[in-house]
C-alpha cells in the first residue's frame, strides 16, 4: 500500500512540475460537497491513504501537509506514515495560516475549480492578494489524469421516492415554501448543487452513497419551474413521472446550454459555501446579479415536522432492538471475538429489519487503544481480538424508510473486569452526557451553549475531547446535517424538532476511548408562564451498567438515568425473546 500512495506522489508530482504547478490543494469533498464521497471519488484516500470525513492535503515538490481535525489526528498519523506527511490540527493551524506565513516565496498554487467552492477560493485568493503567489485555476483534476477508472457510476433507475406518511410533507408543499421565499427576496432562481437539500425538496432518495440513500444532483429552483441536472444521462420514464409536472430533467453536460436559456438577466440565490467555483463562474457570466444567501432549504429541513419525529421514534426502536439483542449476544459470547466480528454482528441484525436501508455510516468498533481513535473504522489490517479487559467504543446507525439513527455505547465483555480509572472516566462522560438531556433553554440559543454544558463536568475533572457534542441528523438521509451543531463555534440557532446528538467523550491515546451518544430532539414546555426547549430523547439502549460509578452521581442524575431505562424496558421488551427480556431487566436495574 505504501510504496502504491509513493508512486502516486511520484506521478502526481511529475504531472505538477509539467503544469508549472508548485504546489497543489487536495480537498476530502468532491464536485458534490457532501461529507462522504463515493469510491471513485475518493482523491485524498487515493493519493495520501487517509479516509477521514475531513481534510485538506497541500502538496508540494519537496513536502506534504495534510489539514485535518481533532477527531483524525491520530488516524491520519497512523494512515500516512510513510508518505513523510506532516499532520495538522485545523484547530491551532490551518491552510489559510500556512498560506499567510508563506508569503514571501514566490509560487504557483493549483486548485480545481469543480471542488473547491466559491468560498474557499475567496478566503484563498483574498489570503495571497499582496504576495507573490500565484492561484492557478484548473478545471480538470490533475489526479484524474493519472487515476485510471471510471468517473460516471450513477445509475438514475435507483432513485425512489419517500412516501408522504414518512416524511410529512408532500413535493408540492416544499416547492411552495421555496417559492416564497423567493419571492420575499425578491429572486427568480436558486441554483443550488446541495444533493441533500435537492432530495428533501423532491422527497427524492437513490444509493450514490453507500452509507446516505442520496443521489447526486444540481438544481435550478423558480417559482413556477424547476431544472435538474444528473450525471447519468438515462433518467428512466417511470422516474421522471415521480416529479410534479413543472420539473425539466437533464444531464450534467446539457447544464451549460440550459443555465444560459433559463437564467439570463435573471436575479439567483447561491450559497456560495456548497457552490464549486466552476459553477460560479459559469453563472457569472449569464447573470450579473448572484445573491449570496445560506441555502434556505438547509434551514427548512433541519427542522423536523411532526410526522418525522414520529417516524423516527419508530425508527429508534427498530434500531433498539437490533442493538439490545447484539448487546446480549457480545457479553453472552464464548469464544474469541474480533472487532469485525462487531461490525458483521450489527449490520446482520439491522438488515433483518424490513424497513432498514443501510448503515448510516460505517460501523465505529473500537477495542482498547483503538477506541482512543476517534473516529476508528477497523479493516483486515488493523482487526484486533477483543480481549476480556478491553472495553468497546461502538458507534452505529441505520438508514430506515422511517428515519436515520445514530447511536454510540461504550461496553465491556465480562463483569468486574474494568479498572477504577476507567470506572471512573465513563461516569463523567456520562455525567456530562445526562447534564446536556436535563437542559432547558429558550428557543433560538445557540449550540454553543449545549456545548459548554457538556463539557463543564469534564474540564472540572481536567480532561476534554476534540470534537463537536453533537451534530444535527437528516430524516432517512445524511447523518451530519447543518447549519446547527453542538460545538463551542457553532452559533446557529436551536428551534423546536431539531433532531440532534448528544455524545461527549473522552481519550486516552494508547489505552481507551469512551463515548456515549444518543439521538435527541427538541419540545417545547411552559416554566413560569415561560417556553423553553427541553430535550426529548429518541435512542432507547441501555448503558453500560458495569461501568458506572453510582456514589459520583447526583440524586437527579440517578432519577433521569432510572426513568431513561424504565422506559427502553417498555418499548425495547416486547421484541426480545425471553433470554434478552431478562438480561436487558437486569442492565436497566434501578439504581
Amino acid at each position: 500500500m505504501s510504496n502504491i500512495k509513493l508512486k502516486n506522489i511520484f506521478n502526481l508530482r511529475k504531472l505538477m512540475k509539467k503544469k508549472c504547478i508548485d504546489g497543489y490543494i487536495i480537498p476530502h469533498h468532491d464536485e458534490n460537497f457532501s461529507e462522504y464521497v463515493p469510491k471513485n471519488k475518493e482523491r485524498l484516500y487515493w493519493i495520501s491513504g487517509f479516509s477521514g470525513s475531513a481534510g485538506t492535503l497541500f502538496i508540494a515538490q519537496n513536502q506534504i501537509l495534510l489539514f485535518t481535525d481533532g477527531r483524525y489526528i491520530l488516524q491520519a498519523k497512523n494512515q500516512t506514515k510513510s508518505l513523510t506527511c506532516k499532520i495538522i490540527n485545523t484547530a491551532e493551524y490551518t491552510l489559510l495560516d500556512f498560506l499567510k506565513d508563506n508569503q514571501s516565496k514566490s509560487n504557483s498554487i493549483g486548485i480545481e475549480s469543480k471542488t473547491i467552492s466559491f468560498s474557499e477560493y475567496y478566503n484563498i485568493s483574498n489570503v495571497i492578494s499582496k504576495s507573490t503567489i500565484k492561484l492557478k485555476i484548473i478545471n480538470n483534476n490533475l489526479i484524474d489524469f493519472i487515476w485510471k477508472r471510471k468517473l460516471n457510476t450513477q445509475d438514475a433507475s435507483k432513485i425512489f421516492f419517500l412516501s408522504q406518511k414518512y416524511c410529512g410533507e408532500s413535493i408540492k408543499k416544499k416547492l411552495t415554501k421555496a417559492s416564497n421565499y423567493l419571492l420575499k427576496e425578491k429572486a427568480d432562481f436558486i441554483f443550488t448543487q446541495n444533493s441533500e437539500s435537492i432530495a428533501w425538496l423532491f422527497n427524492m432518495r437513490g444509493n450514490d452513497l453507500p452509507h446516505t440513500p442520496l443521489v447526486f444532483c444540481s438544481a435550478l429552483i423558480g417559482k413556477n419551474q424547476q431544472k435538474l441536472f444528473f450525471e447519468d444521462k438515462n433518467v428512466p420514464e417511470k422516474v421522471k413521472k415521480q416529479f410534479p409536472k413543472q420539473t425539466d430533467i437533464y444531464s450534467y453536460s446539457e447544464m451549460n446550454k440550459v443555465l444560459k436559456s433559463s437564467c439570463k438577466s435573471s436575479k439567483v440565490i447561491i450559497d456560495q459555501k456548497k457552490l464549486s467555483l466552476f459553477n460560479y463562474n459559469l453563472l457569472k457570466k449569464i447573470t450579473k446579479t448572484l445573491l449570496v444567501r445560506d441555502d434556505v432549504l438547509l434551514s427548512y429541513r433541519s427542522i423536523k415536522n411532526s410526522i418525522e419525529i414520529e417516524c423516527s421514534k419508530k425508527a429508534h426502536l427498530f434500531d433498539a432492538v437490533s442493538l439490545c439483542k447484539f448487546l446480549y449476544w457480545y457479553k453472552c459470547y464464548n469464544g474469541t471475538l474480533s472487532e469485525l466480528d462487531v461490525v458483521n454482528k450489527i449490520n446482520t441484525l439491522r438488515k433483518e429489519n424490513d424497513y432498514f436501508i443501510s448503515p448510516s455510516f460505517p460501523t465505529i468498533a473500537g477495542a482498547g487503544k483503538n477506541g482512543a481513535i476517534i473516529h476508528y473504522q477497523p479493516n483486515k489490517k488493523t482487526n484486533k481480538n477483543i480481549t476480556n479487559n478491553d472495553i468497546l467504543l461502538l458507534d452505529s446507525g441505520g438508514q430506515y424508510f422511517y428515519g436515520t439513527t445514530d447511536v454510540t455505547r461504550t461496553i465491556t465483555r465480562k463483569k468486574n473486569i474494568a479498572k477504577k480509572n476507567i470506572i471512573h472516566d465513563y461516569t463523567i462522560v456520562l455525567k456530562s452526557h445526562i447534564n446536556v438531556n436535563l437542559c432547558k433553554f429558550p428557543q433560538g440559543t445557540p449550540g454553543s451553549f449545549l456545548d459548554s454544558t457538556a463539557r463543564k463536568i469534564l474540564w472540572d475533572n481536567g480532561e476534554d475531547f476534540a470534537h463537536s457534542t453533537g451534530h444535527g441528523v437528516g430524516f432517512c438521509l445524511n447523518v451530519h446535517e447543518g447549519p446547527f451543531s453542538i460545538s463551542l463555534k457553532n452559533l446557529s440557532p436551536i428551534y423546536e424538532k431539531m433532531i440532534f446528538s448528544n455524545e461527549p467523550g473522552l481519550y486516552k491515546t494508547g489505552k481507551y476511548g469512551i463515548r456515549i451518544e444518543n439521538l435527541v430532539y427538541n419540545k417545547i414546555k411552559y416554566f413560569n408562564k415561560k417556553a423553553f426547549l427541553t430535550l426529548e430523547t429518541l435512542t432507547l439502549v441501555p448503558y453500560e451498567k458495569e461501568l458506572i460509578d453510582v456514589s459520583l452521581l447526583n440524586l437527579v442524575e440517578k432519577n433521569w438515568l432510572n426513568n431513561y431505562h424504565k422506559n427502553v424496558i417498555k418499548n425495547v421488551s416486547p421484541y426480545l425473546n425471553n433470554k434478552e427480556k431478562k438480561w436487558l431487566k437486569i442492565q436497566c436495574k434501578k439504581i
